[in-house]
């Protein structure tokens, strides 16, 4: 096989379909385990802050103190 490559004209079309679909082989085994590193490098950052109603309590406190210092016009 390396006696073929060496020697691309002498290839058939059989040949080049073969070196065409080994490529796109490869080329998928290297973005998915791009897309799976990054996936992991993603999920090692922790954004992630629980919601435990800290501002649901701190958006009642607001509409307390709205409702203790009413306008008057």
């Amino acid at each position: 096989m390396l006696e073929t490559l060496m020697n691309p004209g002498a290839m058939t079309q059989a040949q080049w379909m073969i070196v065409g679909i080994l490529f796109l082989l490869f080329l998928g085994i290297i973005f998915f385990f791009y897309r799976t590193w990054l996936v992991i490098k993603e999920s090692a950052n922790n954004k992630y802050k629980p919601n435990i109603g800290l501002s649901r309590m701190e958006n009642s406190g607001k509409a307390e103190s709205e409702n203790k210092n009413p306008d008057d016009q």
